[in-house]
Formats: C-alpha cells, sequence, structure tokens
C-alpha cells in the first residue's frame, strides 16, 4: 500500500478519533449536570444554574485551547501555565459569582470571546517563547 491509499484512512481514524473525544466530552457534562441534578433531589440543595454555566464554559475554552495546541500537550511548559491559568479563571469566576448573584448566563459566552484568544495568545508565547535579539 503505498501512501496516497493510507490517507483517508489516516483522515477518517483521525475524524473518528475526534468524534469519540467530543463524544467524551459530551458524556461527562451530561454527568456532572446529572449528579446535579441528583443532588439538588436528594437534599434540597440546588446548584445555582450560574455555577454550572461556569463548568460549561470552562470546559468549552479548554476544548478550545486543546484544540488549538494538540502539538503542544507534550511540553510540560503548556501544562504549568494551563494550570496557572485555570487557577486564577476559577479563583476570579468564583470572586464575582459569589460577590454578585444576578450573573447571567449570557455574559459567559461575552467573556469566552474575550478570554479564549488571550488565553491563546499567552500560552503560545509562554510554551513558544521567542527572543528578541536584543540583548540588555
Amino acid at each position: 500500500m503505498n501512501a496516497t491509499q493510507n490517507r483517508p484512512r489516516a483522515r477518517f481514524l483521525s475524524f473518528i478519533l475526534e468524534a469519540a473525544k467530543l463524544f467524551g466530552i459530551a458524556i461527562a457534562c451530561l454527568l456532572v449536570i446529572g449528579a446535579a441534578v441528583i443532588v439538588s433531589a436528594k437534599t434540597g440543595f440546588a446548584v445555582p444554574a450560574r455555577w454550572l454555566g461556569l463548568f460549561y464554559w470552562t470546559c468549552a475554552l479548554l476544548w478550545f485551547v486543546f484544540q488549538q495546541h494538540k502539538r503542544d500537550l507534550r511540553h510540560s511548559r503548556f501544562w504549568l501555565a494551563l494550570l496557572a491559568f485555570l487557577m486564577v479563571h476559577v479563583t476570579a469566576f468564583a470572586v464575582v459569582l459569589r460577590a454578585y448573584a444576578a450573573w447571567r448566563m449570557l455574559w459567559f459566552m461575552f467573556v469566552f470571546m474575550i478570554e479564549g484568544p488571550l488565553v491563546l495568545v499567552v500560552l503560545d508565547n509562554i510554551v513558544h517563547p521567542r527572543h528578541n535579539g536584543k540583548h540588555v
């Protein structure tokens, strides 16, 4: 078999793996939401929608980052930078969501649109630093 015959097979395998990953993410999200519903029904403790929104949009942001940084998943510098970003992200949202109970779900989308590209640029600069050539 030559290389041209392997390309369609490799593309199909890549498609299947991507579909399986997306399906796994969807199942994980459904399990978390289902667990929140069960806990709420059994205990009477209702998880506010804004916290579920934080979970959902953080997962979406992670998916976005992983899609753009597939080649960097083996770099420890990537994972350290991502962990630092997640700590800041979750801490900042915890402060905001606790202080402002009237947070609207739509606002997560606007934050995502600003935060997503910003995170990609920062991660790219941390994982692949560009040296200027100028010495002080």
